[in-house]
């Protein structure tokens, strides 16, 4: 059965053309679709739980909210862990799902529970319920020039909003600026003058700066949201809040009574670079952005706003996680090209040019094979399956080399036709060359049974090199047969004198020299004395394990 597949495509050398042309136009798409990233993305299992308490303390969160929500879950299904924070304004819960349970399921139930809950305080908002999403970060900025605050917070945020504009990067963090606050002072004389407190003029403002929702009015065409918009952002608009309505009907404003101004908290955390106040940024990115496409927009933007600014405002760049990704994809483009010059040069010595071509031309077809099957997968171009094809790409071509010089053996010392000596030097040779890439593939399969957090990396070492010596097994005994079966690599060259024949014929001789006068005779030696030499091997094993 198998001689008649290998016979079906050897001779149908049209079909493995296509076989391969397919492979590589896949390979080519999908390379161009996979992500790059440091580490290997996958699913936190973890959902959080927001809850905004405008105006409360972290005690009234925590008995409110949080205890309230956290004895709600305590025994429900799926959950390992709960963790909980609360502070001024605001409540926050971590749930740790158990490995292996349905994240969609656990969502659901959380919310559920959480929503079952009706003895919310008045002031909470609704919680916020949503799975935990991986960030990394891609690249580490500090920006710094200006001693104005302001001015270097208005350009820090302009260039975060045009990072966020390109639609490549989601999240951009920054520290090094305080939040800014709104300073309201006001003349005990004024407050006598008009019978109020600092108390009347906080309610005053408080009620007057929110946004407030008051359902929805459904009509025959369409629903109708009712909502109130008068949350205030800037100094000048909290100067037209009403304090105060007089009998004559005159109405006293902030602006009135108060000095209202925008300014910078004191006694805050700053940050500083060279001795100048500085704002750091921290680019993010997710399970679907690519982390060198944000490092190159990054930096590109930044040289763009040096240049918009000059002489205002400078960038320096602290971290660029990218660095050791791209050593990784310098160091696996080195091996391949590499690996393919070694074996064009030493197949085209010891057998002939043509030959060595289409042994060679195994890793590409096997490495773009295996990049279609990591799309189809959707594993990125990450420091673990970069680990894995540096591993794999040395050994790509063992079995096209063992392949490839028993096909050429039967043509050149039998003196067979090509098509007759493409199938019997396969089928001479299938069997080792088979339990050879099976016995790799047994030997990398427990990476895919590691648990806990290193099970989510490791596993992609393992597939990127049992996918690679799987298409690498397809080529050798499929399309590399059936090229060298209708090229010129099988063809009577009549004797020359050249220097590449004189060179292949030296090397022949030191050759056969070492196989016959030297191995031979120390093979001889060695089943002769079976157990002495089977002696002195353990002998210097338990050396070796002495030493530790």
């Amino acid at each position: 059965m198998t001689k008649k597949v290998i016979d079906y495509f050897i001779r149908h050398s049209i079909i493995t053309n296509w076989i391969m042309i397919v492979i590589c136009v896949a390979g080519i798409f999908a390379l161009g679709s996979l992500n790059r990233r440091l580490d290997p993305k996958f699913e936190l299992e973890n959902i959080e739980i927001d809850i905004p308490y405008p105006g409360a303390s972290a005690v009234e969160v925590e008995e409110g909210i949080i205890v309230k929500i956290e004895e709600n879950l305590r025994g429900l299904e799926g959950i390992e862990k709960l963790t909980s924070w609360s502070q001024d304004g605001y409540g926050s819960l971590d749930v740790e799902i158990t490995p292996g349970y349905d994240m969609n399921k656990a969502i659901q139930n959380i919310k559920n529970s959480v929503n079952s809950i009706s003895s919310y305080p008045t002031g909470a908002e609704k919680p916020v319920v949503y799975q935990s999403t991986q960030w990394n970060r891609a690249i580490m900025l500090s920006v710094y020039g200006p001693e104005d605050l302001f001015t270097l917070k208005k350009i820090v945020e302009e260039f975060r909003d045009d990072l966020l504009r390109t639609g490549k990067i989601s999240n951009v963090n920054w520290w090094g600026l305080p939040a800014r606050e709104f300073s309201i002072e006001v003349s005990p004389d004024i407050l006598m003058k008009y019978k109020l407190t600092i108390n009347d003029i906080s309610e005053a403002i408080r009620n007057s700066n929110l946004n407030i929702s008051s359902g929805s009015v459904l009509t025959d065409k369409e629903e109708i949201l009712i909502r109130t918009y008068n949350k205030k952002y800037q100094a000048i608009d909290l100067e037209d809040i009403e304090v105060l309505s007089l009998i004559d009907g005159q109405k006293i404003k902030l602006t009135d009574i108060c000095t209202v101004q925008e300014q910078w908290p004191e006694n805050r955390f700053f940050s500083e670079y060279n001795g100048r106040r500085s704002v750091g940024l921290n680019v993010m990115y997710n399970n679907n952005e690519d982390v060198i496409e944000i490092d190159e927009i990054t930096s590109k933007l930044a040289k763009e706003y040096e240049e918009k600014y000059a002489g205002l405002v400078e960038f320096n760049t602290f971290i660029k996680e990218v660095d050791e990704l791209q050593e990784r994809i310098d160091l696996l483009s080195q091996n391949g090209l590499l690996g393919l010059l070694l074996v064009l040069a030493l197949l085209g010595i010891f057998l002939n040019t043509r030959l060595s071509f289409w042994v060679a031309l195994g890793i590409p077809v096997s490495l773009l094979g295996m990049f279609f099957v990591m799309w189809v997968l959707d594993i990125s171009i990450n420091q673990f399956s970069l680990f894995g094809m540096i591993m794999v790409i040395g050994i790509l071509v063992d079995d096209g080399i063992i392949i490839g010089e028993s096909i050429y053996s039967q043509f050149e010392r039998y003196g067979k036709k090509p098509i007759q000596a493409a199938i019997d030097g396969t089928m001479e040779v299938i069997k080792p060359v088979s339990i050879s890439v099976i016995t790799t593939i047994v030997a990398f399969t427990p990476y895919f049974y590691f648990y806990g957090h290193l099970g989510k990396y490791v596993w992609q070492i393992a597939a990127v090199v049992i996918i690679s010596l799987m298409f690498s097994l397809v080529e050798a005994l499929i399309i590399l047969p059936a090229h060298i079966a209708h090229s010129k690599a099988l063809r009577i060259k009549p004797r020359s004198n050249n220097l590449s024949t004189r060179l292949r014929e030296s090397i022949n001789k030191i050759l056969d020299f070492i196989l016959n006068k030297v191995y031979s005779r120390f093979l001889q030696f060695c089943l002769r004395n079976r157990w002495a030499v089977a002696a002195s091997v353990l002998t210097v094993i338990l050396l070796i394990a002495g030493l530790f």
